[in-house]
Order: structure tokens, then sequence, then C-alpha cells
């Protein structure tokens, strides 16, 4: 009896010793990969208006070769998924030029608009809902500014006008999103399964949205997406 008792025992104590991990186990299998490659159709020198009053000027092409120029997220079918920012995210100039080139932000989250360059810079928008202008700021200043509408945010400064870049501000869905480089291959991870919106966004290009199904434990494969101008 005493022997049937110690060895139950035992096995109680091993199997509340395993649960953990069964319980990640579990969870592991309810998700699956997307994964896939994202490649700019090439364009010649294409010439873009810049400024307050539209000043024609050409484009250099470096937020095509930029290693964060391509933004791709997934944004869920179902109820809300996306979470609140609680700090505001930097988009900074240097070098005579927005830093990053396409910065994202979640829905009502806070940009700061930081100057650090040794000269003055006036950075603004003119897209219809997210419409702002910071003003005339010296090295060291910077203002927050809010974004409540989804959707691309042209940016520009009215200084110089060969600087352009993107405030991308994400739908309530979102559930995640990476950056990568043109030509290179991607890969998210930890999708629960369901339904989703694939969506990619380079500065300059159209955005592409392709729907996409994550079985748990599969690798949704979709491809070589190409973005055009």
């Amino acid at each position: 009896m005493k022997g049937t008792f110690g060895s139950l025992f035992v096995a109680v104590i091993f199997f509340l010793i395993l649960q953990p991990d069964l319980s990640m186990a579990r969870q592991s299998t309810d998700s699956g990969t997307v994964e896939g490659v994202v490649l700019l159709a090439a364009k010649e020198s294409p010439v873009r208006v810049g400024g307050r009053y539209g000043r024609p000027s050409r484009s250099s092409g470096a937020s095509t070769s930029s290693s964060d120029s391509v933004l791709i997220w997934l944004e869920s079918t179902e109820a809300n998924s996306g979470s609140e920012q609680r700090t505001p995210v930097i988009f900074d100039q240097k070098g005579l030029s927005f830093q990053p080139s396409v910065l994202p932000v979640r829905l009502n989250g806070t940009v700061r608009i930081r100057n650090s360059d040794p000269v003055y810079h006036n950075v603004f928008s003119l897209s219809p809902k997210n419409r702002f202008d910071v003003g005339r700021r010296p090295k060291g200043e910077y203002l927050d500014v809010t974004f409540d509408t989804p959707g691309a945010v042209d940016v520009f400064c009215d200084i110089h006008s060969n600087m352009r870049a993107t405030i991308y501000v994400m739908p309530p869905r979102v559930v995640t999103w990476i950056k990568v480089k043109s030509g290179d291959s991607f890969t998210i991870e930890d999708v629960e399964a369901g339904n989703y919106q694939l969506k990619v966004y380079a500065l300059g290009f159209q955005e592409r949205a392709i729907p996409v199904e994550i079985v748990s434990g599969e690798a949704a494969t979709v491809g070589t997406l190409t973005l055009s101008n």
C-alpha cells in the first residue's frame, strides 16, 4: 500500500512539473508562420512634388535602398486586436534626411518629431486627415504629434525639398508588423491561427494587400510580392 501511494505521489509531482511545458506545447500548436519575399519594382528618377509651394524635385531613390524601407503588417479579420502605444516613437532628422524613411505608429499614438541636424527644419504634412506643421525647429528641439486616423501620412520639410518620408498610422486591427529591405525574404512567427490581411507598403509605391490563412503548426507562404509605383 505504501509503495502504491509513493508511486502515485511521484506521478502527481512529475505531472505538475511537466504541466507548464505541456501548456507551452499546446500554445505553440495554436500558431503558425507567414513567410515570403517583397520586391520593389525599379523606377527611373521619378519627379515628385515637395515643399509647401509644390516645388518639383528629383527623388534620390534613397528610400528604396534603405534597410527598413518596406513595411509589412498583418490585420486581423476579428475584433480589435491592437494594443495601446504608451510612449512617443522618435521620428528624427539627421544628415538632411528623415530617419526612418517609413515610421509605423499605432492608432492614437504619438510621434516625437525631433531635429538632430545643425540646421533648421520645418516638418509638415498636408495629408487631409492627419495634417500637421511643427514649424521651424533648430537642432535639439522637438514636437509631439498624435495621429488619430489610420493610413499613410506623407511628410516633407518645407526648407529642404529633397526630404520625404511616411508616417504610417496602423489600423485598429493590426496584429504585428516588421520592416525589411527590398529583395529580402521575411518571416512573421507565432501568429495565432485564423484569417488575416497581409499588407505591404513602401514610400512611393502602391500599397498591396492579400488574404492569408494561418493554420496551426504550418507556414503560410505568399511567394514574392512585388510593389509597383
